[in-house]
């Protein structure tokens, strides 16, 4: 018989052991006791036997049922035995009922299968189909002791025909696989939604303790990895272009049991794309994906059966879930793990747009509110990061120190009105400029900082020559040109004080080399902006400021 032991708390247990106890201790009363005797009553004969010999088994039965259920609570044994020891002699009891009141052709064969069909449903397929074999043991132990002699014929009991007890055993096998099976069916079914909706608690709670986006998407993940059985899953967030900032999208990863990477260069999904399809469509999209998609591809390592699961962000942006569902099209187990995504993206939906909007009022916190790019906080607090993650990863860093020459002659001749739209137009091209995770700030009056994870030193010359190249193109009186001090370093080599440093010494060698130029610490000459460049000195570690030189303004 069935092994049950007491649920713990929280259990996904379809019907706890306390409540199988009683249900069984019910059909034990009114299936296995009451019916037998209005069976009894109703085939009486003057050959059969007293009530009395019903009755008395039948309180027996019962005492030994309710002291097995008082002791359950002791322990695991005692549970197994109060499910176990009460239905085997139930089934020897129905046997016993059987003989009294006519043998097979009497009303207790039906007894029997609602015996069956009732353990099957509160017990488990194994619990039925044993039940069954005992049955027909007991049943058959009956017919051939009235056989053998042993039991005195009586009534319709005469002996064992086995016509009679294969439709018997046909009846009651049916009966029990039909029941059982079923019932593991539906118990499967509950299990199932017991688990998605727990699951979808713990998320709900996980979304709550989000204070990033990053957070809501790694929660979002973990969900669709267990929930969904999702292989690999990813969620792309998009914040459009603001007055608190430039446009954010917001990549993370996770593949089976891995843990949840950020994916800096993957960007926006392209027009046409799995994501804009569905973004489109504002619903569900399962595809199987039979052309590239660079986005698909990119992130979801050419996944072939992806489900994009779309959400909006309260008016403050979108974005879209997406995971690869390896279940055949159109069938149950595809259909729940859809199900269940989209009630957790509405979930997460709701917790993006509370961050987005936190977000967006930490950014107005950390923004220059002249030029629309970061103020000098945000940008110390983004480089704290950066360093501390490529200490970890032994990534590269670089910084680009950007000042506009002779901005303060610019303000005097002109006004400072003029001064500010020349900054306004500066801090949008520099935005201009930069590369998806790169942070630009406006370091000090007419002085900006870029702050470029992962960049090596080549990346950042290329960005410096950009800028020079949009500084050009700056509504101004007169044309804009601009000194710039590069440092780059990689791993934990120095910290964010000793790389400003080197940045802003490499920037005092351009300022005294002529200005609109770039330098990089560590290398011989201009790297961009002199008449013919000097070969970049790539790998030569940025060096601090010489002692006593001050920074030229």
């Amino acid at each position: 018989m069935t092994q049950t032991t007491a649920s713990p708390q929280g259990s996904l247990d379809v019907l706890p052991l306390a409540d199988r106890l009683r249900w069984l201790l019910a059909v034990r009363v009114g299936v296995v006791l009451a019916l037998p005797l209005a069976a009894w009553g109703i085939t009486r004969t003057p050959e059969t036997l007293p009530v009395q010999a019903l009755v008395v088994p039948g309180a027996l039965l019962l005492a030994t049922g309710l002291v097995l259920h008082r002791l359950s609570p002791r322990g695991r044994r005692w549970a197994v035995a109060a499910i176990t020891v009460p239905v085997i002699l139930d089934a020897a009891y129905l046997g016993w009922a059987l003989y009294v009141t006519g043998g097979l052709s009497g009303p207790v064969v039906y007894v029997i299968v609602l015996h069956v069909m009732a353990v099957s449903l509160l017990g488990s397929f194994r619990s039925g189909v044993k039940l069954a074999l005992w049955h027909s043991l007991v049943v058959m132990c009956v017919l051939e002791g009235v056989t053998t002699g042993h039991l005195p014929a009586r009534g319709g009991v005469e002996g064992f025909d086995p016509l009679d007890y294969s439709v018997f055993l046909t009846v009651v096998w049916v009966a029990a696989v039909t029941t059982a099976g079923l019932g593991a069916v539906n118990e499967r079914e509950l299990r199932r939604r017991r688990y998605d909706e727990e699951v979808l608690r713990r998320l709900a709670a996980a979304l709550h303790e989000a204070d990033t986006g990053r957070e809501v998407a790694e929660a979002l993940l973990d969900f669709t990895v267990d929930a969904a059985d999702a292989s690999i899953a990813a969620v792309h967030c998009h914040v459009p272009e603001g007055p608190a900032g430039p446009a954010v999208d917001l990549v993370v990863r996770r593949r089976g049991d891995g843990g949840a990477e950020v994916l800096r260069g993957a960007g926006a999904p392209a027009p046409g794309s799995l994501l804009a399809e569905a973004a489109r469509r504002r619903s569900t999209v399962l595809a199987a994906m039979r052309g590239p998609d660079p986005w698909v591809d990119g992130v979801l390592g050419g996944a072939r059966r992806v489900v994009a699961v779309p959400f909006g962000l309260d008016g403050q942006g979108s974005g879209a879930l997406t995971f690869e569902c390896d279940a055949r099209s159109g069938s149950r187990i595809e259909r729940r793990r859809v199900t269940v995504a989209e009630q957790a993206v509405a979930h997460a939906a709701t917790a993006f747009a509370r961050v987005a909007l936190l977000e967006r009022l930490q950014r107005s916190a950390l923004t220059d509110g002249l030029t629309g790019v970061a103020n000098r906080r945000a940008f110390d607090a983004a480089l704290e990061r950066e360093l501390t993650f490529a200490a970890r990863t032994d990534a590269p860093v670089a910084v680009v120190i950007v000042d506009l020459d002779h901005f303060k002659q610019l303000n005097d001749t002109w006004g400072h009105q003029a001064g500010d739209d020349v900054l306004r137009g500066v801090g949008a091209a520099l935005r201009s400029c930069m590369r998806q995770g790169d942070l630009v700030a406006r370091y000090g009056g007419e002085e900006f900082a870029v702050v470029m994870p992962g960049a090596t030193a080549d990346d950042a010359v290329a960005v410096a020559r950009r800028i020079r190249t949009e500084l050009r193109g700056v509504a101004a009186p007169r044309p804009i040109t601009a000194s710039l001090g590069i440092a780059v370093q990689r791993g934990a080599a120095s910290s964010g004080a000793e790389l400003l440093a080197a940045a802003d010494a490499a920037l005092y060698e351009s300022k005294a080399g002529g200005r609109d130029q770039a330098r990089l610490a560590g290398a011989e000459g201009p790297v961009t902006g002199a008449a013919d460049d000097a070969p970049l000195a790539a790998g030569v570690p940025p060096v601090p400021r010489p002692a006593g030189v001050p920074a030229v303004r």
